[in-house]
């Protein structure tokens, strides 16, 4: 029989759904509504008229429910209506038990529902009421595409940042960005900042206008906006404030974001773009025809770059021979040297006139004097070296080196002490003077100077006893 809906099959009592007025309410709370016997026999059914279970529950009066399911839905069907019988013998009232079960339609599609089952205990019952499960799936899946899409568009917009500081890094021009409503710098590349002699950090967020010499009137945020509007722009020339030295200001304005910002292109108006014109080209001819090595390695010592005076010091035939091997094989000292190298520029930026030997690839040694300048405003650092050959230099010291006060106290031993005597002072004062000196080249990293003196730890420590140049709290 129907009522208002309701397909109802008898089984010698009345199925609560029955009533007019349950039915009604159950219709109006749940998507769907059913009533099991004691044998899981669909005994009456309730659909809301706007579900689209409407259509498909009449056919359900008088099936099996677990005919109505499939897969791992029966399980979880039995295992749930099991615990409800459990909970129901065991005189509880009105027990409940949550459900997710997979029903299909005609066509075969899936309808999930999520049923609360109530136990009826004066009819031995089971009241089952369902919600449609397809809508909140509909949202979680509108909800994961949102948020996939939301980290692709993430990940885009780093990428684009990622771009844009490899662009400002590596660009030749000194260019920086000011707010046009603040005047405050919201960025600037290291070519600009150079300029000013300020590091890049230091310069953000403050006023681009206080670097130079004040305008007068026309400040100068409003000059190069209005620069911009000119048809044919002229470049606007200002002065750095302390420096004496002109610049020349090109700009464009654009809109981010909501924000007026402008790109301004700071130029030399004497050479040009900042890292361009002549001073790169005098740079370049230096490197390439200069007497002196130049070699530009990584942080770890790796060879990047070399000029030919380095090839011909070596003996090496070609650049690519020598691209990513590290420069400590062609240090006498080695790794030693290449650490106190490294150290040194990257604590005080360079290091002048290291004394050391140079081998060749015949195995070959040359005394040399190297410079180091620890190149650190890129985002991979590089160690710039100037070395020069100091082979007569060294010859020419040797021969006319005054001597020390040590070595005057040895030569006035002659006459006073045995030969013996003062072989031994002097093989005193000589270990000494190697000691200092590596103490001092390796800036007192005692690990380095014994490894470049070829001695043990504990043997340089003994002799730095012997010479008084540690106390028992230093060891």
């Amino acid at each position: 029989m129907s009522n208002d809906g309701v397909n109802i099959r008898l089984h010698g009592s009345q199925p609560i759904l029955q009533d007019p007025v349950v039915s009604s309410v159950v219709a109006a709370l749940s998507d769907i509504s059913l009533t099991l016997d004691q044998d899981r026999v669909v005994t009456a059914s309730v659909a809301r008229p706007s579900s689209p279970f409407s259509s498909h529950v009449e056919n359900w009066v008088g099936q099996r429910f677990t005919a109505l399911i499939q897969g791992d839905s029966l399980r979880r069907f039995e295992q749930r209506i099991s615990e409800l019988a459990e909970r129901a013998a065991q005189g509880e009232v009105a027990p409940f038990r949550w459900v997710e079960l997979e029903h299909r339609d005609s066509a075969g599609h899936s309808m999930p529902v999520r049923y609360a089952m109530h136990w009826i205990s004066s009819r031995d019952e089971v009241l089952m009421l369902g919600q449609d499960q397809r809508p909140i799936i509909e949202m979680q899946q509108q909800l994961l595409n949102a948020q996939i899409a939301l980290e692709q568009d993430y990940e885009a917009q780093r990428e684009m940042d990622t771009r844009y500081r490899l662009l400002m890094d590596f660009t030749l021009d000194a260019i920086a960005l000011v707010s046009a409503s603040t005047g405050r710098v919201v960025d600037i590349n290291h070519n600009a900042a150079s300029l000013f002699g300020i590091k890049r950090a230091d310069l953000i967020d403050t006023l681009f206008a206080d670097r130079f010499v004040a305008r007068g009137k026309t400040g100068l945020i409003a000059s190069l906006t209005t620069h911009v509007a000119l048809e044919s722009p002229e470049p606007v020339e200002v002065e750095i404030k302390g420096a004496q030295q002109n610049l020349l200001l090109s700009s464009k304005l654009f809109r981010a974001a909501g924000e007026q910002l402008i790109l301004v292109r700071l130029i030399d108006p004497e050479f040009g773009s900042v890292a361009d014109g002549r001073l790169v080209a005098n740079l370049r001819q230096l490197f390439y025809r200069g007497p002196d090595a130049m070699v530009f390695t990584d942080r770890d010592g790796r060879i990047v770059e070399a000029n030919e005076t380095f090839l011909n010091l070596t003996d090496v035939s070609s650049m690519n021979d020598l691209r990513g091997v590290s420069i400590a094989e062609f240090l006498a000292r080695g790794t030693v040297d290449l650490k106190v190298l490294v150290e040194n520029a990257q604590r005080a930026g360079q290091l002048r006139m290291y004394a050391t030997k140079l081998k060749t690839g015949f195995e070959a040694q040359i005394a040399v004097e190297m410079s180091a300048t620890w190149l650190d405003d890129r985002i991979d650092p590089v160690l710039a070296l100037v070395i020069r050959n100091a082979s007569n230099s060294a010859a020419h010291r040797t021969e006319s080196a005054p001597p020390d006060s040590d070595m005057r106290g040895v030569m006035e031993l002659v006459g006073s002490s045995t030969l013996k005597d003062i072989v031994s002072d002097t093989t005193n004062v000589i270990e000494k003077i190697c000691i200092e000196t590596a103490i001092e080249l390796t800036r007192n990293n005692r690990v380095a100077a014994a490894e470049m003196l070829g001695l043990s730890r504990q043997s340089l420590y003994v002799k730095l006893r012997k010479y008084g140049m540690i106390s028992r709290e230093d060891d």
